[in-house]
């Protein structure tokens, strides 16, 4: 399935869970978004973050630079255990909302080759959505054919689905407003960035990340969002944590945010 009626929502790590401390899931604010989003009448479909289900013991045992030695095993066991407690709670709190929302883990519909995608099936996820359900899929540890295993993020997973639904619209929910000039949590001189281009990356100062992510930089997830914006109408970074801003945006309402333009 394809189309421009379709929506596709990334729900943050860093505003479903705590991402600084291990599996601690934030229930009222994922129920809310839920709800929010219940809104959209047309195809739906989603993907999450590990956030602190997944990054911190990643990180930790070096999962995301593939197979090292044996005792990475048990963690790849226990991260997986871990995303899946987690896709199961977001999938609960979808369904509570109202939204047909049925697990598609990314190893089910992706190969992996030095942390890439090399064969993106969408099979399940057209079956899925033809039948009126919304597939989420989230952020995991993965088989890969040179690294034994790797770190699929749930960016990646935006990717792969932006580019065979082709979707009207793409939302990403973040802990803040959406890109700024500066770090917004370290003071009041950083302005928020209406709309994102190339240029406008290339200009943004590299810090370092300051919680555990194994997914790559604030520069690379915007390279993938630049990706993403070639693939669908409209794609738009707000903040989850403020109540009513992802409802207004699956309305189509204007809100404090940065619109990502294709490069």
């Amino acid at each position: 399935m394809s189309g421009r009626d379709v929506a596709l929502i990334k729900l943050g790590g860093s505003v479903i869970t705590d991402k600084a401390t291990l599996r601690v899931f934030r229930k009222d604010a994922c129920r809310r978004l839920a709800h929010e989003l219940s809104v959209w009448r047309g195809p739906l479909a989603i993907a999450h973050g590990a956030g602190s289900f997944g990054h911190i013991l990643a990180k930790e045992h070096r999962l995301h630079e593939g197979f090292k030695e044996e005792t990475q095993l048990k963690q790849i066991a226990l991260v997986q255990r871990d995303v899946r407690e987690l896709n199961v709670r977001v999938l609960e709190a979808l369904i509570d909302s109202g939204v047909s929302a049925v697990s598609v883990p990314p190893a089910a519909a992706a190969s992996f080759d030095r942390g890439k995608v090399v064969d993106f099936d969408p099979t399940l996820i057209d079956k899925t959505m033809a039948l009126g359900l919304a597939p989420v899929t989230f952020g995991d540890v993965v088989p890969d054919v040179s690294m034994r295993f790797s770190i699929c993020s749930g960016d990646l997973m935006m990717y792969e689905l932006a580019r065979h639904l082709k979707p009207r619209k793409v939302i990403f929910c973040a802990d803040v407003d959406g890109v700024f000039t500066g770090d917004p949590k370290k003071g009041d001189d950083a302005s928020l960035i209406p709309a994102l281009d190339r240029e406008a990356i290339a200009g943004m100062k590299r810090d370092a990340p300051v919680s555990a992510d194994v997914t790559g930089s604030i520069h690379g997830k915007l390279e993938m969002m630049l990706a993403i914006a070639g693939h669908c109408e409209k794609c738009i970074i707000l903040n989850g944590n403020v109540p009513g801003r992802l409802e207004s945006a699956m309305r189509g309402e204007d809100i404090p945010s940065t619109t990502v333009l294709p490069g």
